[in-house]
């Protein structure tokens, strides 16, 4: 899946977060806190622990879709 649909997928399932991809390649969400990763899997491991319900958001998101 590429990284632009997956970023359009992180902003639907994570509304209050603002969430980018800068030409450098980082990956960063900002919301409670700030969080930077190098890869989508450590942006969604720091929202995992940010967001107590991430990983149920997820699962509901992809099983309606």
């Amino acid at each position: 899946m590429s990284d632009g649909i997956l970023l359009l997928f992180l902003r639907e399932i994570f509304p209050e977060w603002s969430i980018t991809r800068g030409a450098d390649g980082v990956w960063r969400a900002s919301g409670r806190v700030w969080v930077w990763a190098s890869s989508v899997e450590g942006v969604l491991d720091a929202l995992a622990m940010a967001e107590p319900d991430a990983g149920a958001r997820v699962r509901s998101f992809f099983a309606d879709a």
